[in-house]
């Protein structure tokens, strides 16, 4: 493990001061350079909106230069106009799937913002959306309707125009292993009746459940880690959950990541909230666990948002389906050790879903 460097030193004292636990940085960058390195660390990880009012008020005191607080600033305008655009979007997607006879949810994205203080600064990315129905039928209806760039055992996807992409998820997440997929189906398939009809007036579209993004974000946060790399952004985003779950929700939670098998990952996570935004124990789910947790931490600064930092995830633009899943199995072979059970999976769901989708024709894209 890597010791934080002064950059993502400086980074978590900007996330800490973002969420009230910290009022000033203990050593604000000493030249341009500094903020510089500062600013590519806080984008890296998206959230370059949700730090722009400590940086105003570090701009306001004399602490930033003027001409990265005007970065900010554009960055900050950039990101609310994304995320009004996306909202609306989201709620026509809703309403499309709706009109053709599918229930559905948006899953992270707008759902997840409105637990921030400012749901608009929350940099968000493509939008997610969960749809009801057999994974044939649902491809079927959108190959009749959109060129489908990727369609894999979760999700398919395509794009919307207007640099936004849209992910339809026949389910939320999977697992590696036979026997601990078949779990998570079972319980996603219960709580699908509640999710997609937890709808949110204000936004025209069906939201899950606290208690389900609980667990569900966990799972997302597990696979990134496992996957390509997770930056601060999806943490951030838990931790909000976290704040807002009460007690009972806490042991309904609870129960399911341990019906789950995810108790163990749940600690490390708990021990980088609390590191990184000093999360109370009353909102915790279960005892940090510091050895294994502070693993978790390097390798979130590490990577930055879907591993885009780590230089270990390095490949050529348009890789190939054996330079990827090679590329799969080098990562999985650094985490052994951590995450035994699905690593040791890892080759043979990638072998699986291969010929799955050549089965299916999903290998190829379009209509």
């Amino acid at each position: 493990m890597n010791r934080p460097t002064d950059t993502q030193k400086q980074l978590l004292e900007l996330v800490q001061m973002s969420v009230g636990v910290r009022d000033t940085l203990s050593q604000p960058p000493s030249d341009d350079a500094g903020w510089r390195a500062l600013a590519k660390e806080v984008s890296v990880h998206r959230l370059m909106g949700v730090t722009f009012p400590v940086i105003e008020q570090l701009y306001n005191a004399g602490v930033v230069p003027a001409t990265f607080y005007s970065m900010w600033l554009v960055m900050e305008s950039r990101i609310r106009e994304f995320n009004e655009r996306q909202s609306q979007v989201s709620a026509n997607g809703y309403r499309f799937f709706q009109k053709n006879g599918f229930r559905s949810c948006i899953l992270k994205g707008q759902a997840a913002a409105q637990r921030y203080p400012n749901p608009l600064l929350r940099q968000s990315g493509d939008i997610d959306i969960w749809v009801e129905g057999e994974r044939k039928q649902v491809v079927s209806f959108l190959r009749k309707r959109f060129s489908l760039k990727k369609i894999v055992y979760h999700h398919c996807e395509f794009d919307l125009g207007n640099g936004m992409e849209m992910e339809v998820h026949f389910t939320p997440s999977w697992m590696n292993g036979y026997f601990a997929n078949r779990r998570l189906q079972r319980w996603l398939t219960s709580e699908a009746d509640e999710q997609f009809s937890h709808v949110d007036p204000s936004l025209g579209f069906a939201v899950p459940t606290l208690p389900f993004d609980a667990v569900y974000f966990l799972l997302h946060i597990y696979r990134h880690v496992l996957e390509e790399g997770v930056g601060l952004r999806q943490i951030y985003d838990y931790y909000y959950v976290l704040r807002h779950l009460d007690a009972a929700g806490r042991e309904r939670v609870c129960r399911d990541l341990k019906h789950l098998g995810m108790m163990r990952f749940a600690g490390e996570l708990m021990y980088v909230l609390q590191t990184v935004f000093a999360l109370e124990d009353t909102f915790l789910l279960c005892p940090p666990r510091p050895r294994s947790g502070a693993y978790l931490l390097d390798s979130v600064l590490r990577s930055g948002n879907f591993g885009e930092a780590d230089s270990r995830n390095a490949h050529e633009k348009g890789e190939s389906l054996v330079g990827h899943g090679w590329r799969k199995v080098r990562r999985g072979a650094r985490l052994l050790l951590h995450y035994p059970s699905e690593v040791l999976a890892m080759p043979f769901f990638m072998i699986w879903q291969y010929f799955w989708r050549r089965r299916n024709a999903y290998l190829y894209h379009g209509r």
